[in-house]
């Protein structure tokens, strides 16, 4: 038998570890910064050493937690967080300096930037921000901004300065003590030759001002030494007025700021320097995180294959049998009892149907979309997929709570976390077994909270028990990490539970193991109570009785390449009262949508050959009739009419295969949402 050869394999997954490693151990390198990665919606997904250092908090303590617990609470309450994620989304990066929030409850002044991590695409997928503390130099500041202003009023009230400069500026005289006079720096304009050619004129342009308006100057300027050095310098004065309110004369301050300039000028370079590399690495880190998330979808979709081929192939049996006999029944002319054939077929493609779409919500590829999710009403509908994945030998069991909380995560990836730890149980059990799902809801207190390193609270625990070979607590201590697998070469890629609690701490919660070698392991997810709306499931059927009378006189132009689902349909539609134009190509299809002819809406298949798609003959459409209603038809998951985009006003998607009163049903309410 030939092997396989997984040496590139191997060497990739090798390469993606030492990278992750190596990007890790450069951001915790940087202790003088915090460097925190978000999701789009402001939850921490990577907390740097230096995070630790400055906020306190670990990163444990703040994966999946939004990165408003840093904020103080008047910035929560402004909504500060999307403000600047707003101005960052539209200008690619944004700075401020405010006060933030320590794990102790302290504050500290800190200046910082928020950037946007975008893929390939140029699809925005989070936030990095960038904190540094500056509290000692905030206090600093405020020091000197007060010992300034003492100094002012001493010089107002005392009429002493450091230098004393002529109405026109033209003399300028350096002040000792009471007021005696010094050796002048100079008594000419060739005071004004010590300042840097480039500085003159915006110097010159700063003191005419204020000599025409009797105000203060303010002005930094660089100054040129003896030796040729160049020196930055802070100048401020204020005029005193005669009694015909004219200047008689300029007394002022002059200070070296040679020392704070360069300072700020390094800190400029060393912030845009870093911003760069950590948006680098970030949007490299995130990119090998979402490969390996598709990849260790994909591995257990193969595991699905074996076990959703054998069904589909059976209730194709069931629905071509049925069909058979019922139309040998009909040319036997025996008409009695017919209905259980129809109801045969309708059964077998109702349960075809949820397991297609059950696959492909499983399968599509997306970043995390926390929705308000029933965790009971999820697990009883994966019973038939988990079970078929499980085979005959292991016994499948739920034990769902009494009135099960609800809770905020990404529907498709808990139903990916549950799957694969149904897979690993199964594996866990070759001579076969027990498997038990169970719900429960759990009020942490604070000791058990921190046992579980978790807030106190409640929460939801979703737990999957097997009684397989169980696992010594070397495995156990090692069973997080990524690449880590016990199982043979080319069997597995170990990413399977490192993306498990990734998701799980990322969505706020943590993962327990529970394991003994010979008995078996438990493998508890605690998921954070959600106690908002529960989110409306898009592929319920509505219950609303349809009402037909709407079709009457409405004209449908149908587009389907498929000769035999245009004609089906076309038979629905027309059945229901509506006057159907049937073309199979994109191209046709826009012509009659340029023309005058009547139309009242638009039913195409998403995915047309020859040309146009469906989503292109529908946005040509809108064209010219900018109100069309459109329904999509699609045998894929429903994101594939959308693409990057979103849905317009009008247009919905039907997934294929469907029933006929379905069909009517969302004809009639795109057609009622017009008229309204």
């Amino acid at each position: 038998m030939q092997g396989l050869d997984i040496t590139d394999r191997i060497s990739l997954e090798r390469a993606v570890r030492e990278a992750e490693v190596r990007n890790r151990q450069i951001l915790d390198s940087v202790m003088d910064y915090a460097i925190i990665a978000t999701d789009m919606h402001g939850r921490v997904t990577s907390w740097n050493e230096g995070a630790r250092r400055i906020l306190g908090w670990s990163e444990a303590e703040m994966l999946g937690q939004t990165l408003q617990r840093t904020f103080t609470p008047e910035d929560v309450e402004q909504r500060q967080l999307l403000i600047e994620a707003a101005a960052a989304l539209e200008s690619g990066s944004g700075m401020d300096e405010r006060w933030h929030v320590r794990k102790s409850g302290e504050r500290f002044w800190a200046n910082g930037s928020l950037m946007v991590l975008r893929e390939e695409t140029g699809e925005a997928i989070g936030f990095v921000k960038v904190l540094r503390d500056r509290t000692a130099e905030r206090l600093a500041s405020e020091a000197l901004q007060k010992s300034e202003r003492r100094l002012d009023a001493l010089v107002r009230a005392s009429s002493q300065s450091i230098f004393s400069a002529s109405a026109h500026w033209r003399e300028l005289r350096q002040l000792v003590g009471d007021g005696v006079l010094s050796d002048a720096v100079s008594a000419t304009p060739d005071w004004q030759t010590m300042v840097h050619p480039d500085d003159r004129a915006r110097l010159a342009q700063a003191l005419a001002q204020a000599t025409a308006t009797k105000s203060g100057v303010d002005v930094e300027y660089r100054v040129l030494g003896a030796d040729g050095h160049v020196g930055w310098t802070l100048m401020r004065a204020i005029p005193l007025l005669d009694e015909r309110e004219q200047i008689a004369e300029w007394f002022g301050t002059s200070a070296d700021i040679t020392d704070k300039r360069v300072a700020e000028e390094q800190l400029r370079q060393l912030t845009e320097t870093l911003e760069e590399r950590v948006r680098e690495r970030s949007a490299a880190l995130l990119l090998a995180e979402e490969k390996l998330r598709q990849s260790q979808k994909m591995e257990a979709v193969g595991q699905l294959t074996g076990g959703l081929a054998h069904d589909f192939n059976n209730l194709l049996t069931a629905i071509s049998v049925g069909l058979e006999l019922l139309q040998t029944r009909i040319e036997q002319g025996k008409y009695d009892r017919l209905e259980r054939y129809v109801e045969m077929a309708q059964s077998s493609a109702a349960r075809a149907t949820a397991l297609t779409q059950r696959l492909l919500a499983f399968s599509r590829r997306q970043t995390l979309a926390p929705t308000a999710l029933d965790v009971e009403a999820l697990v009883r509908g994966m019973h038939d997929i988990i079970a078929r994945t499980l085979g005959p030998s292991i016994a499948l069991q739920l034990r769902p709570a009494d009135q099960a909380w609800q809770v905020l995560v990404d529907a498709p990836q808990l139903e990916n976390a549950l799957l694969n730890l149904c897979i690993n149980a199964r594996d866990a059990m070759p001579d076969g077994g027990q498997l038990t799902i169970s719900l429960h809801n759990r009020a942490l207190d604070a000791a058990a909270a921190q046992q579980l390193e978790l807030p106190p609270g409640d929460y939801v625990c979703l737990s999957v028990q097997d009684t397989g070979t169980g696992m010594t607590a070397e495995v156990m201590a090692r069973v997080f990490e990524p690449f880590f697998t016990t199982k043979p070469i080319g069997q597995g890629t170990g990413l399977g539970l490192s993306m498990i609690y990734g998701f799980t701490r990322q969505s706020g919660g943590h993962v327990r193991i529970d394991s003994e070698v010979g008995v078996g392991t438990t493998m508890a997810l605690y998921l954070p109570r959600f106690t908002g709306v529960l989110a409306q499931d898009d592929m319920a059927p509505a219950d609303a009785p349809l009402q037909r009378n709407a079709a009457h006189s409405r004209t449908v132009l149908l587009v389907e390449d498929e000769t035999a689902i245009r004609v089906l349909i076309s038979e629905v539609l027309t059945e229901a009262g509506y006057r159907v134009i049937e073309t199979a190509e994109g191209s046709a299809a826009v012509e009659r949508l340029r023309s005058q002819e009547h139309i009242d809406v638009l039913v195409t298949d998403v995915g047309l050959t020859g040309g146009l798609n469906g989503r292109q003959v529908a946005d040509a459409g809108r064209q010219s009739r900018p109100a069309l209603p459109v329904l999509f038809v699609t045998g894929y998951a429903a994101s594939a009419a959308v693409g990057a985009g979103q849905l317009d006003d009008g247009m919905e998607v039907l997934t294929k295969p469907f029933q006929a009163i379905e069909l009517e049903r969302r004809v009639a309410q795109l057609l009622e949402r017009r008229a309204h």
